[in-house]
């Protein structure tokens, strides 16, 4: 009886058996396992409140192509809207971040066998802002006979935001008004531009109020103009040494006046800055020499000085000129033997150079009989360079003898 119902289950199970495979035979047949490549874009989620995106950058958002395979009436479902792509910022500080990976997923019976990219560089900031005056610049100037009074703006001042390395770069929160129409009192509503220490405007930061709204009196000639600031200095520094470069910081100022005044002005000079004795790059804070009659949107700015040995140029004229590097039994005949050459250096070491330590050379090295134009190289002293040769080339005839 026992061996009776073994066989039975047996046979039991190897009916069941071949009617699965059938069944997964048949099934298979009627809707086979195919692939399929979608482009998708990669969102970026669980960013910091306190942080931005830098890169990739928010106005294009990455894609990723993707590669799935499943039942092929799956895959005919298939949208990039049902392909879910993205990648998870949470926990990820201010900086670059090499290799985050894209994580891709579908609510569908499909699964994922290729992806590129497989992961991202990611780029992020942390969000600041300022506040920041507002300054107003007129351009033009008015009609004949027209005096402007000064010019105030509601609010006086904005905030800036933004990635906090966009956001340092900006020094000035400016609106611009033209003048060449005006004959009574303006109130307009003036776009405000974030413009960096050159007067350049800075792109990928908010203004808040993005336009203020702006009074103009006509009352007086008086305009304000954007110029360049230019470090004034006196004295000179001890024997061997000089300035060599001096610059402001802010580099620009908005200077308002008179229009008389300010329409030829490019430049605003500081007060003196006396370098008598300077060893060393240093710097000060001074004020600005201005006109009566005309203010400045800053009322003093730091000169940055450095200071290095002084350089001295210096002309040899005559200067022989040697062939080198000439095969053994070769004669050689260079037109011209003597050239003028200019060269520059501390001026220290320039005294002290004389023309018998300038040495000419021109190389025959690789050349064969005939004329040929070479161009000579000047030997001097570590620290001397040569800014002019003349002539640039020399005419080298090589014969055998």
């Amino acid at each position: 009886m026992k061996r009776f119902w073994d066989e039975r289950t047996l046979y039991l199970l190897l009916s069941g058996g071949i009617a699965l495979v059938m069944w997964l035979y048949v099934a298979t047949a009627q809707n086979p396992v195919v692939a399929r490549s979608l482009k998708v874009d990669i969102e970026l989620r669980n960013l910091e409140p306190n942080e931005v995106v830098v890169r990739p950058s928010p106005k294009s958002p990455p894609q990723i192509t993707v590669r799935l395979q499943g039942p092929r009436s799956q895959i005919a479902l298939l949208t990039p809207k049902l392909v879910d792509a993205y990648v998870d910022l949470s926990g990820l500080e201010p900086g670059e971040h090499a290799e985050v990976p894209v994580i891709v997923s579908s609510a569908l019976d499909v699964r994922v066998v290729d992806q590129k990219p497989s992961a991202l560089l990611v780029v992020l900031d942390s969000l600041t802002s300022k506040r920041i005056p507002v300054e107003v610049s007129l351009l033009d100037a008015p009609p004949e006979g027209v005096a402007l009074g000064g010019a105030r703006t509601l609010p006086a001042s904005v905030t800036v935001s933004g990635p906090s390395r966009q956001v340092a770069q900006v020094r000035h929160a400016i609106v611009y008004f033209d003048t060449a129409s005006v004959r009574q009192q303006v109130v307009a509503s003036v776009q405000v531009v974030p413009a960096d220490a050159a007067g350049q405007v800075v792109t990928g930061v908010s203004v808040n109020p993005t336009a203020v709204a702006m009074t103009l009196s006509v009352r007086q000639a008086v305009i304000s103009k954007v110029v360049s600031v230019v470090p004034t200095l006196v004295g000179t520094p001890p024997q061997s040494l000089a300035v060599s470069a001096a610059t402001a910081e802010p580099a620009t100022v908005t200077l308002t006046g008179p229009s008389a005044l300010l329409q030829k002005a490019e430049t605003a000079a500081t007060m003196p800055v006396d370098v008598t004795g300077a060893r060393a790059d240093f710097t000060r804070r001074v004020a600005l020499q201005l006109p009566p009659g005309i203010s400045s949107s800053a009322g003093q700015v730091a000169v940055n000085v450095r200071v290095g040995r002084e350089m001295l140029s210096t002309v040899f004229r005559n200067v022989p000129v040697h062939a080198v590097d000439v095969p053994a039994g070769t004669a050689t005949r260079i037109v011209p033997d003597r050239v003028v050459v200019q060269v520059e250096g501390p001026q220290d070491l320039v005294r002290r150079l004389t023309a018998q330590i300038v040495t000419i050379e021109v190389s025959a090295a690789g050349l064969g009989p005939g004329q040929h134009s070479v161009s000579p190289r000047v030997i001097l002293p570590q620290g001397i360079r040569v800014l002019i040769i003349q002539p640039a080339q020399i005419l080298m005839t090589l014969s055998p003898t």
